[in-house]
């Protein structure tokens, strides 16, 4: 003989799935945005002035060697004197230059320094007039 389910125990199941529906409810209210989103238009400064002038021109490449005992100065592949490298850097005054120079005692500290992890290396220079007196 089989017997009738007490209905306490769809009651109890009934309740069961309500909360769950509650609660999937509740977490998709949550979840929801009731908000539009609005965009505002910007108008961005244009770059202007030395930063950009820079960024137009290139880099020039001034090369100084060691050859034959004497001191040896290139701008990119033309060999100048000091002096003519001055005015040529005056006359036509680039945005950056990049300076190479073979092995010598302020080229291998700035490679030690740099290979030590220093990244930023400031170069003091002093020049003296051409009569060597201060």
């Amino acid at each position: 003989m089989s017997g009738r389910s007490s209905p306490v125990g769809y009651g109890l199941y009934f309740i069961d799935v309500l909360a769950c529906l509650l609660f999937c409810l509740t977490l998709t209210l949550v979840g929801a945005r009731f908000s539009s989103e609005t965009t505002v238009p910007v108008d961005l400064p244009e770059l202007s002035g030395a930063a950009g002038g820079a960024a137009e021109k290139e880099t020039v490449a001034v090369t100084i060697r060691e050859e034959a005992g004497a001191t040896h100065f290139y701008l990119e592949d033309r060999a100048l004197s000091l002096e003519a490298l001055g005015e040529a850097l005056r006359r036509e005054a680039p945005a950056a230059i990049q300076i190479r120079s073979e092995e010598t005692a302020l080229a291998r500290v700035i490679g030690l320094a740099h290979a030590s992890g220093v990244r930023d290396i400031e170069l003091a220079y002093e020049t003296r007039p051409a009569g060597g007196g201060r």
